[in-house]
């Protein structure tokens, strides 16, 4: 069984279908990049971090999902690591566990569409 949903059509359909906010969809195109400033490994290891605090503030603030724009980019020669592939990597991390229910997120080629858990009440 796969972990998430298959996502197909056009992606923008999930803003209306999910009834996402401009907050609730995070761009993970930062255009060009200053190599010299910070390594390809480092500007990954920001996404990841970028992922996982919007996905505790989001799951703070009750809202019920997110929209994880990375594009279309696959693995290619000497990019071993993109956007999409550190999304999904972290998607399927333990530490994502107690924020997203993955049986509802949604993978698509250009977005992840993450069910946020609600916030466990103690």
């Amino acid at each position: 069984m796969a972990a998430f949903k298959q996502g197909f059509g056009n992606w923008t359909d999930y803003r209306k279908q999910f009834c996402l906010k401009a907050e609730d969809e995070i761009d993970l195109h930062f255009g060009k990049r200053d190599r010299f400033e910070m390594s390809y490994d480092e500007a990954m290891g920001q996404v990841k971090e970028l992922v996982e605090g919007e996905l505790r503030k989001a799951q703070e603030e009750g809202r019920p999902y997110l929209m994880f724009n990375h594009g279309w980019s696959t693995s290619l020669g000497w990019k071993k690591t993109t956007a999409r592939s550190v999304v999904r990597a972290f998607m399927l991390s333990p530490r994502a566990t107690p924020l997203i229910n993955r049986s509802s997120c949604i993978q698509h080629d250009a977005v992840f569409v993450a069910k946020i858990r609600p916030k466990p009440t103690r």
